[in-house]
């Protein structure tokens, strides 16, 4: 079986505002709604920002329940919160818009892709130091051993550390550093960053936040799945714990609220200028993609078969029919000129 991809449209700098002639007047309107929408878009970052940091604080709390006294209901409920904390991640991952601070924070948040188990390895250092590591001596490490990797790889691959106290205590030192970050992001998002554009520079951020983010998930995808025949299950996301196209479907979640930003954003945009049609189907590409998810939430499980294969293949069409859609109809319909990213074709 033989399968080829289209050369994908990359996301994208937005260079240029294009406002002229007889569709100036038509088109501020459009530029005043989408300061409205980046207000919308903040609020939201926001809301994500500070979930995600009481995730990290109940994910402290949980792994020090499981140092006090290891049980495998203890590691049950720990590897849930882990779960659920990296599910309120994907709301934020892959920024490249907003809080300047913020983004800053995204390697220390998450080391990926590890195909290389840089993480086991770092870590399998400081353990081997056999001292008692403070969190704030793990913000001088390598962001491998400081985020959600380092935490999925005590929970998944390497249990039985922590049953013993000197390993588990790393494990917390961890947490806690991680909630810490997680309280960095929130207060880094209390302030608009958006709030001083123009109308058009609204506009024209607001599409590369959605771009930006879209082409992160994509790449998500099609890292692990490789070349038909020959894909590679250790650049997946969450290959340890099994849960990468759980926290995939969480992304596209996450970019669908992007791009409705509560009934205000890009697709009420659309709709406003007479674009109706284009706006609808977007929408329903996400409705079709999220109706029609794998029941697996392993995507290295699919990568194993034909069929599982070709259900990714599914995800990687319908993702980049609205990558297609938001640089070819979005951008023209709304005047903004995109130009290709300079690593386009990885």
């Amino acid at each position: 079986m033989k399968i080829t991809y289209k050369k994908r449209i990359a996301p994208l700098l937005l260079v240029a505002m294009m406002v002229s002639g007889c569709d100036s007047q038509t088109r501020s309107d459009s530029y005043m709604t989408a300061t409205a929408a980046l207000d919308n878009v903040h609020q939201l970052s926001l809301s994500a920002a500070e979930l995600f940091a009481q995730q990290t604080q109940q994910l402290q709390q949980q792994t020090q329940l499981l140092c006090r006294q290891f049980s495998e209901q203890q590691l049950t409920l720990t590897r849930q919160v882990w779960q659920q904390t990296m599910k309120t991640w994907m709301a934020l991952q892959g920024r490249e818009k907003g809080s300047e601070a913020a983004l800053a924070l995204s390697w220390d948040i998450q080391f990926w892709p590890d195909k290389k188990n840089t993480t086991g390895y770092k870590l399998r250092q400081l353990i081997k130091q056999n001292k008692q590591w403070q969190p704030s001596e793990l913000a001088q490490q390598s962001v491998a051993v400081q985020g959600l990797g380092a935490v999925e790889w005590f929970l998944y691959q390497q249990p039985q550390y922590l049953k013993n106290d000197n390993e588990c205590q790393l494990a917390v030192a961890i947490t806690t550093h991680l909630a810490t970050t997680g309280q960095t992001l929130a207060l880094a998002w209390l302030q608009n960053p958006w709030q001083s554009l123009s109308n058009s520079l609204a506009l024209a951020e607001y599409l590369a936040a959605i771009n930006n983010q879209l082409d992160y998930t994509i790449k998500k995808l099609v890292k692990p799945m490789g070349k038909p025949g020959h894909p590679k299950p250790y650049q997946a996301e969450a290959w340890r714990s099994q849960t990468s196209l759980a926290n995939l479907k969480a992304s596209i979640e996450s970019l669908q609220a992007l791009y409705l930003a509560n009934g205000a954003g890009l697709d009420a945009l659309l709709r406003d200028q007479g674009y109706q049609a284009t706006a609808q189907r977007i929408q329903q590409r996400f409705t079709l993609l999220l109706a029609d998810w794998p029941t697996s939430s392993s995507m290295v499980s699919l990568l194993k078969t034909k069929q599982g294969y070709r259900e990714l293949i599914n995800i990687f069409n319908g993702l980049e029919y609205i990558q297609l859609a938001l640089h070819d109809d979005v951008a023209r319909q709304l005047g903004i000129v995109m130009g290709f990213n300079a690593t386009d074709g990885d």
